[in-house]
């Protein structure tokens, strides 16, 4: 069992709803609902009724989320006082990168910072999408570098550049020779995202109904390109992405309307790394000194 499973649980006993708890938790609302099944066959307990118009707990999901509130409360203390043990620690900075971090302002910025704090070690992680936050949450990251388009309870997020995003077709597809293309001609077609919290919103769309069906989750930019590629699903890649995680059986192709994808810094809120907001201020120096990315558009 994972703890982002009794909080779904819990966001959706609080709210009852759905859409407000999606949208609260950062998930599209086929995913919680997912999760919230898949709960329910893990515990082999029905948690909720729901139809069409309402959702209400039962006795026993009512019974359930005292002992889930004390698990997550119990999650809570543990990062909090593993918190305290990395504010001791300055002598190792654990960085993490998802897809494609910083694109080409990765290199300069760790550079910057290993010139700035030459005594410190720098231990680097490829980020895993399917466990999300919770590797940084819980201390085993000190600072991430990732997409993210939305602020995270718990994380602080310190926006560098904002990019275009292409959508990634199989090389095959009708639409992948074209110009543009509007990201609704496709809902109709599987879609591969990151997992949900660490994706940025399907085709810019938040809590909307009109939305693509989601046919899988993917682990990394390359098991994204190759499910694109090799399974016909459709995806949303930044241009960064696309130039640095390059696949002969993919085609990324221009959205009619734009959207854009925020490179950005992430660390805990609480009882984080003494060098993690260093680290973050530093990135915006470098990039602000020697804007690199193409087409991108510097955070304010």
């Amino acid at each position: 069992m994972e703890l982002r499973s009794l909080r779904h649980f819990s966001a959706l006993a609080e709210t009852l709803n759905y859409r407000v708890a999606a949208e609260r938790l950062h998930l599209t609302q086929p995913a919680l609902t997912r999760s919230i099944a898949a709960l329910e066959r893990e515990l082999g307990v029905r948690l909720f009724d729901r139809d069409k118009r309402h959702v209400a707990l039962t006795a026993d999901g009512a019974e359930l989320l005292e002992r889930a509130s004390e698990v997550l409360a119990d999650a809570e203390r543990l990062c909090a006082a593993a918190g305290t043990i990395r504010a001791r620690r300055r002598d190792e900075v654990r960085i993490a990168f998802y897809g494609p971090a910083l694109a080409e302002l990765t290199h300069p910025v760790i550079e910057a910072f290993c010139e700035r704090y030459p005594s410190v070690t720098i231990r680097v992680h490829e980020g895993d999408f399917h466990q999300g936050y919770a590797p940084l949450l819980a201390g085993e990251y000190d600072v991430a570098l990732l997409c993210l388009n939305v602020d995270v309870p718990g994380l602080t997020r310190v926006p560098i550049f904002t990019e275009p995003v292409s959508v990634a077709l199989w090389k095959g597809h009708p639409l992948a020779a074209a110009a543009a293309v509007d990201v609704t001609e496709v809902f109709d077609q599987p879609w591969v995202t990151p997992e949900p919290s660490v994706a940025f919103w399907v085709g810019g769309r938040r809590g909307d109904d009109d939305a693509p069906t989601v046919g899988s989750h993917a682990r990394s930019v390359l098991d994204m390109s190759s499910k694109i590629a090799y399974e016909h699903m459709v995806g949303l890649i930044p241009l960064s992405g696309a130039r640095m995680f390059p696949h002969p059986g993919v085609r990324a192709v221009a959205p009619k309307e734009p959207l854009g994808a925020v490179a950005a810094v992430a660390f805990p809120q609480v009882g984080h790394s003494p060098a993690a907001p260093a680290f973050a201020e530093l990135a915006r120096r470098v990039a602000r000194r020697a804007p690199s990315v193409p087409y991108a558009e510097l955070a304010r």
